[in-house]
């Protein structure tokens, strides 16, 4: 008789274990998981986290720990995930950052397609465009009168940002090319320097997120001019949409999060989070939690999720690398 050759041996063996062993997903998870936020307790991103956690906790029975790694603009978290073990016992909660931070890193300290498994996407949070009430600068009632108005005065307005490579800049960036703006953008190093001098008329407007912006709106210390959402929000109905303003249809402008493995985990196991992490999501409670953060519920499963990141990816680093913005 002659001896089986070692490769139909193996595929044998092969064949056996996939037929005849459980799916590792049928014994995951058999310890505690790891939910990373690369920002500090009390972000959006960790508010986000520990909702997610407690329902996912209840859901896998065991224990889902929310680890804060802040620092860097998010770098350490991320990077932490990123080498950890592919086995499904660490996530990360990450936000469109991870699309944004490695094509301003010289050189990259990730790849945002490379080194992570998409899981699903989770919420959005919309932006909004506000101005100072009476500003002398600022002649324009509506988002639209402010993209006329800056067409036909070239270089007279600037716009706040909350640093370079953030939303805020990046979001005006891309209008500011679709309408060929000429438009100083003015970074400051958090929300609330950027705010204060935008209620002040020291700039034009600014693009923060739509909840750090409302309490302002509501108060009339700045004059909303347009929400980014896909449709008016329920906080501020007559805040008319970017899309409604300017006549573009689908347009959104938000910071998204989305839940992320290591790359390698077992597609088994990837799928197991992906079904628990939108089932969550259909909750009315959990939706109702979301929504008091100032987020939206908008869950892609992982391969809706993956392609997304890949458009994200392309657009992002299309864009800074444009803008000339990677670190020299």
């Amino acid at each position: 008789m002659k001896p089986i050759p070692k490769v139909l041996a193996a595929l044998a063996c092969g064949a056996a274990v996939a037929t005849c062993a459980p799916a590792l997903a049928d014994t995951y998870p058999a310890r505690p998981i790891r939910l990373i936020v690369a920002y500090g307790p009390g972000s959006g991103a960790d508010i986000m986290a520990r909702i997610l956690s407690d329902k996912l906790a209840e859901r896998l029975k065991t224990g889902v720990v929310v680890e804060n790694r802040e620092g860097a603009g998010g770098q350490i978290g991320t990077l932490a995930a990123a080498k950890s073990p592919a086995d499904g016992y660490t996530v990360l909660l990450a936000p469109t950052t991870l699309t944004v931070s490695p094509h301003m890193q010289n050189p990259p300290q990730y790849d945002a397609i490379r080194d992570f498994a998409p899981i699903a996407r989770v919420a959005v949070l919309p932006m909004a465009v506000v101005t100072a009430p009476n500003a002398p600068n600022a002649p324009y009632r509506s988002m639209k009168e402010l993209v006329d108005y800056a067409r036909a005065n070239p270089g007279k307005l600037s716009y706040a940002t909350s640093g370079k490579g953030s939303p805020s800049h990046l979001e005006m960036e891309l209008l500011r090319k679709r309408y060929g703006l000429d438009v100083r953008d003015v970074p400051y190093k958090n929300v609330g320097q950027a705010m204060t001098d935008t209620i002040s008329g020291q700039v034009s407007f600014y693009f923060p997120t739509f909840p750090s912006a409302l309490p302002h709106i509501t108060s009339g210390r700045v004059r909303g001019l347009a929400n980014g959402a896909v449709k008016r929000s329920e906080q501020a109905p007559s805040l008319p949409t970017i899309s409604e303003e300017l006549g573009l249809p689908n347009y959104e402008a938000s910071v998204w999060y989305g839940l992320v493995a290591p790359a390698g985990v077992p597609p088994d196991v990837i799928g197991k989070l992906s079904a628990e992490v939108l089932a969550i999501l259909e909750s009315p409670q959990v939706r109702q939690q979301i929504a008091k953060t100032g987020a939206e519920v908008s869950p892609m499963d992982t391969q809706k999720f993956s392609a997304f990141i890949a458009s994200e990816n392309a657009k992002w680093g299309g864009l800074v690398k444009e803008l000339g913005l990677k670190d020299q």
